[in-house]
């Protein structure tokens, strides 16, 4: 993974892009997720008419002075959200399915950070020697993040559950989450999702799917290694059996679709060799980026 995960030109058509968060947090420091509020803190943005137990600080009186009513001014606030970024770094990610989830994460952490939130980023399973979560709040500070998106081994588990309970105590405060993963999980692809949803995260899961991990040339006897377990099976390739795999892979990622219906869960699919941005514009119809 020497090559640059981001050209030139990707950085600057994600300037054009911006997390959303359907929900307003609170006490993070000032950025620019526009919500309406009383007082001042912000850019002007209407009046309504005073209330009883209203601060009078922010009493309009030049409008009282010349129109004689009591309205009391209101301001658009920005607030930052921080943004919990999760790759999946487990062996069965190896190969496509693992640059293409390391250029989107990429992606999703430029356009947090220029939209002046912060970005948490997590590895499933951690990387020895490294926090469990680490926060960029600058575009200069993404730079490290970026090289060590391209250059990081897969390898290990998919503990999602087990994993994302160490990011989670160490992320903090609850907010926006993304995952990346292809939820080969032992343990149910649904697990390491409740463990986000669970705590209170606004959990998008982004589903990275590899046709070629379905695809079995009919005819011929493979030695199929599980690439996390280490499992070995020789298999006798009819066609029923090819569509029998095929089928199988289809089923499961519909079952992680379900899942995350039944719960409000985002879910998108992202399947490899689609262009970058055609990702990316199916998570703005997500609600997961948003247009500037």
């Amino acid at each position: 993974m020497s090559e640059p995960l981001l050209s030139p030109a990707d950085l600057a058509r994600l300037d054009r892009l911006a997390l959303f968060s359907r929900r307003r947090l609170r006490g993070e420091p000032a950025g620019e997720r526009r919500t309406r509020r009383l007082g001042a803190g912000g850019e002007f943005a209407d009046h309504r008419a005073y209330a009883p137990g209203d601060d009078l600080r922010y009493l309009d009186w030049n409008v009282y002075f010349r129109l004689g009513d009591l309205v009391v001014k209101r301001f658009e606030a920005v607030d930052a959200v921080r943004v919990l970024v999760a790759v999946d770094r487990s062996a069965s990610m190896a190969g496509r399915k693992a640059r293409f989830a390391r250029r989107l994460a990429a992606a999703l952490a430029h356009v947090a950070v220029r939209r002046h939130d912060a970005v948490s980023f997590a590895w499933l399973p951690a990387v020895e020697g490294r926090p469990p979560v680490e926060t960029f709040r600058d575009a200069a500070r993404l730079v490290p993040l970026f090289d060590a998106l391209a250059a990081t081994e897969d390898a290990g588990p998919t503990r999602l559950s087990a994993d994302l309970a160490r990011v989670v105590a160490a992320a903090g405060r609850r907010g926006p989450a993304v995952l990346l993963s292809d939820f080969f999980d032992p343990a149910g692809a649904a697990a390491g999702l409740s463990t986000l949803a669970a705590r209170g995260f606004e959990t998008t899961a982004l589903h990275v799917l590899d046709p070629a991990d379905a695809a079995l040339p009919v005819g011929e006897t493979l030695r199929c290694v599980d690439r996390e377990t280490g499992e070995v099976v020789d298999v006798d390739v009819t066609p029923e059996v090819a569509q029998a795999v095929e089928a199988a892979w289809r089923r499961r990622a519909e079952r992680v679709r379900a899942w995350c219906a039944e719960r409000e869960v985002g879910w998108v699919p992202v399947e490899v060799g689609r262009g970058l941005f055609d990702v990316l514009s199916a998570l703005l119809r997500a609600g997961v980026v948003v247009g500037t």
